[in-house]
């Protein structure tokens, strides 16, 4: 959006608490009857909850991929000598 990509950790964290947010708003929402904005807030507690995951998720595979570069780096680092 502007020219830089927001870091995985804190999609994560804003993501974990809007999903926390709007699933408190859609048990409020289902206290008082309003079944609009129970779907609406359920929904987009799930959303954010799937987003959630999949920055999670990123951070895990960047952390993988960073784990098999230093491994290969090793052992060509070994190969070496």
């Amino acid at each position: 959006m502007f020219g830089r990509r927001v870091p995985p950790h804190i999609v994560f964290a804003s993501s974990v608490a809007l999903a926390a947010l709007c699933a408190v708003l859609a048990f409020l929402a289902a206290q008082s009857q309003s079944w609009v904005w129970v779907g609406v807030a359920a929904v987009l507690a799930v959303w954010f909850a799937v987003d959630a995951f999949r920055s999670f998720s990123w951070v895990q595979e960047k952390k993988r991929l960073e784990a098999e570069k230093a491994a290969q780096n090793g052992h060509r680092r070994d190969n070496n000598r």
